[in-house]
């Protein structure tokens, strides 16, 4: 039989003796990132403001430097690998990683490494617990709510908890313009005209999700005006990964004959979905630990 007690006590002793031979700083620098890969490594974070980028920038409150751009928000997630605390700051390795919506439910994909520094030099003052204000201005908490990050075309789909209640959202936005919207209820059946498409520019592909197969629908609710112009926008069914971003900016630059009643231009109410094609469908997700 063998017994691992007396090496893993060894262990522990050679680090005490270290701790006690070398600075405190060190010791204490260690016992930060201990507490914080315990706490971050494995798990999915979400970039507040949505930066895209390979490598970013923070300084010691927590703000990004440089001219880090925005991005969709599908494809601001962070997988932590493993966190380091230094004198000279903190530095984070991970993966950038992709919100895929697979039959309507939420999955992860790795799109690309990612790094992360924090130039917060470490004193002894410093706990994990101080370290936790800068990480809440870089990453979006638990249960946080996102309709005041988010673009206008996905406060319904935040707001809402399922297909209905997105749609009552998107409604209940389009009335506070005051326009009114014509609706085949209002009128005789046949009274309303449907609007139709005259023009129709394919959407844009991300790299992320071309590089990773990713095909699907992008299901949109939007308003014709009397002009045959696409506005009040909104992603009610995602498909993920950025696309649908490329899917609204096409569409409000599309041109439709617009809907008429009793022969003149009426604005109506209609489900646009974007279909994405561009290869053979093969991603699977990754298994991932969400935030608790």
């Amino acid at each position: 039989m063998l017994f691992y007690w007396p090496v893993r006590f060894s262990v522990r002793l050679a680090i005490l003796l270290t701790c006690v031979a070398s600075s405190p700083l060190w010791c204490q620098e260690n016992r930060i990132q201990d507490a914080l890969n315990s706490e971050f490594a494995g798990k999915v974070l979400l970039l507040r403001n949505f930066y895209s980028g390979k490598d970013l920038q923070y300084d010691q409150d927590g703000v990004v430097i440089g001219d880090a751009k925005q991005g969709p928000w599908t494809l601001a997630n962070v997988e932590i690998k493993k966190i380091a605390v230094t004198a000279h700051g903190i530095d984070i390795v991970g993966n950038r990683v992709g919100t895929w919506y697979r039959n309507g439910e939420p999955k992860f994909v790795r799109v690309g490494d990612l790094r992360i520094h924090v130039s917060k030099p470490i004193s002894d003052a410093d706990t994990q617990a101080t370290i936790y204000p800068i990480l809440s201005k870089m990453f979006v908490g638990t249960g946080e709510d996102l309709r005041s990050m988010v673009p206008d075309y996905w406060q319904a789909y935040v707001t809402g908890n399922d297909a209905k209640s997105r749609l009552a959202a998107w409604g209940a936005e389009v009335e506070r313009d005051g326009n009114p919207i014509s609706k085949k209820s209002d009128a005789p059946v046949g009274s309303v005209s449907a609007p139709r498409a005259i023009s129709s520019p394919d959407p844009g592909y991300t790299k992320e999700a071309a590089s990773k197969h990713i095909e699907g629908l992008s299901s949109l609710w939007l308003v014709i005006d009397t002009a045959g112009k696409a506005t009040n926008v909104a992603v009610l069914e995602p498909l993920g990964m950025g696309l649908d971003e490329e899917a609204v900016l096409a569409v409000k630059q599309w041109k439709f004959q617009p809907a008429t009643k009793n022969g003149q231009p009426v604005r109506v109410q209609i489900n646009v979905q974007v279909n994405f094609r561009c290869c053979r469908l093969s991603t699977e997700p990754i298994p991932v630990r969400a935030p608790q």
